[in-house]
């Protein structure tokens, strides 16, 4: 009983000590939960339902927009891996949110990588059910490989 009261002790003295870290903590998760809530609903019904089928990528940019459209997507992309990442370890849908930045970004090896994550029944099922809630037809996936 003693070894509680004092591990009690020691979480509260910390707390104490570190009040900024935690204030700045609370205030990244309470973003996180409302921008998981509203932003990444937003962009899961934005989505085409056949996206990750291959179909309906977007068209190319006008030429001077170009540049400056693929810096803020792979911005914004990176701000969702961060804030998912973040979302792992405090409240948030950190996984889901992670897949959506991925998702926005440019990079080499994005649909391979896409594929691979689409495969997850946990994001296929997250996905469809945000869709649904938005009165969105489902997300068409590609069959899966059997594994041998």
């Amino acid at each position: 009983m003693c070894g509680i009261y004092l591990q009690m002790n020691t979480i509260l003295d910390m707390a104490r000590q570190y009040q900024e870290i935690l204030a700045l903590l609370t205030i990244v998760s309470a973003a996180g939960f409302v921008f998981g809530l509203l932003a990444v609903s937003r962009l899961v019904c934005w989505l085409p339902a056949n996206y990750f089928m291959g179909y309906g990528t977007p068209g190319p940019a006008p030429k001077l927009l170009r540049r400056r459209v693929r810096v803020v997507k792979n911005l914004a992309g990176l701000v969702l891996v961060f804030l998912g990442f973040v979302m792992l370890f405090v409240p948030g849908q950190g996984l889901l949110t992670l897949f959506l930045g991925i998702v926005v970004m440019d990079f080499p090896g994005k649909k391979k990588m896409i594929i691979w994550l689409i495969r997850m029944r946990q994001i296929q099922s997250s996905l469809n059910w945000i869709r649904k809630k938005n009165r969105r037809t489902p997300f068409e996936f590609p069959a899966s490989r059997k594994m041998g």
